[in-house]
This record gives structure tokens, sequence and C-alpha cells, in this order.
């Protein structure tokens, strides 16, 4: 369940952070942040199955 809940988060914040990179002048910091939610989140399920 927490992995679930962990998951809907991941992408609320991806969608978001790489939504506001196509208005954005700057965009390495969106992508940055998209892309390192998404990097955490399969860090710590590789992690949580590896157990």
């Amino acid at each position: 369940m927490r992995t679930f809940i962990l998951l809907c988060l991941t992408c609320i914040i991806g969608t978001g952070a790489f939504l506001s990179a196509l208005s954005a002048q700057n965009k390495l910091p969106a992508f940055l942040v998209g892309f390192g939610v998404w990097i955490l989140f399969l860090y710590y399920f590789v992690k949580k199955i590896s157990r």
C-alpha cells in the first residue's frame, strides 16, 4: 500500500515538473526534479524488492 501511495505522489510531482518545463525559459531545474523523483522512486522500489 505504501508503494502505491509513493507511486501516486511520484506521478503527481513528476507530471507537475514536466508540465512546468514546457513554459519555463530554463528547463533544466524542472527536468532535474522530474527525473530525480522517478530515480528516487525506482531506487526505493528495487531496494524493497531485493529484500
